[in-house]
């Protein structure tokens, strides 16, 4: 389970870029959103789609 943070946060690997994705865990989802335009929209996830969705990204699933 992600941590929960209610928070705003980039992930580290993306810390010294100036465009990177934001990410927010709550107790009901995980919202990423684009920190260049955050009033421009959030995509919102359960926790269940997110674990999913990292699970295929770490299998490669997505690579190109």
């Amino acid at each position: 389970m992600p941590r929960k943070t209610d928070e705003w946060f980039v992930p580290r690997r993306s810390e010294n870029g100036t465009t990177c994705v934001q990410t927010k865990f709550t107790d009901d989802a995980v919202q990423v959103r684009n920190n260049l335009t955050p009033d421009a929209g959030t995509a919102t996830f359960t926790h269940q789609e997110w674990t999913t969705f990292i699970a295929s990204v770490k299998d490669g699933d997505y690579d190109l």
